[in-house]
């Protein structure tokens, strides 16, 4: 059992727990060309939030990794089958609650562990900051991290040469071989 994953945890262990920061892994159900799956976004940001909890109670930080979320504001893929939209209003208003729920547990830090570049919560944070001013909010895109273009030819920025390797890293199985991937070419809002 690891304390820093609230989904694989228990009551016995949190209740007495003083966590210090609350990572929230938020992605996306969209298509990723025909070679990655609907869930990628979300499963790399799971991962990222995960291994960064995990290298923070290595340091002595009591971090706690929230159920991700994977729905994300996908507006331009709604003609694509079963590509999840969520309004960025709803993103607020989930934030919102989420927030109270941390203050209410005396956890007063919250790192939201993007993975999807159709999420903006810039304006949300700046609103939530006012609303809740010992509350500190930030977001991580986690692929703006490092500079791709230093490790990839092609990085891409959906269902690329950087998303496809990145799921290769931590999914491998569910990633097709790439002769399955398309040219990426969508005709929107016929």
């Amino acid at each position: 059992m690891k304390p820093y994953l609230l989904e694989e945890t228990n009551w016995h262990t949190v209740k007495e727990m003083e966590y210090q920061v609350a990572l929230l892994p938020w992605g996306a159900t969209e298509a990723h060309n025909y070679h990655l799956p609907y869930g990628s976004d979300t499963c790399m940001a799971t991962h990222v939030a995960r291994r960064s909890a995990a290298l923070a109670w290595e340091r002595g930080v009591k971090a706690l990794v929230l159920p991700q979320i994977a729905y994300g504001v996908n507006s331009g893929q709604m003609d694509i089958p079963f590509c999840m939209h969520m309004n960025p209003s709803t993103q607020q208003r989930i934030l919102e609650d989420i927030v109270t729920v941390l203050i209410r547990h005396k956890v007063h830090k919250l790192v939201i562990v993007n993975g999807h570049g159709g999420n903006s919560f810039q304006n949300a944070i700046r609103e939530l900051e006012l609303r809740f001013p010992g509350m500190f909010i930030c977001m991580v895109n986690w692929w703006r991290v490092c500079p791709v273009k230093e490790y990839f030819d092609n990085p891409g920025d959906h269902a690329d040469e950087m998303e496809t390797s990145a799921m290769m890293a931590i999914r491998p199985e569910l990633v097709l071989p790439l002769e399955y991937a398309g040219s990426g070419k969508e005709h929107r809002f016929t």
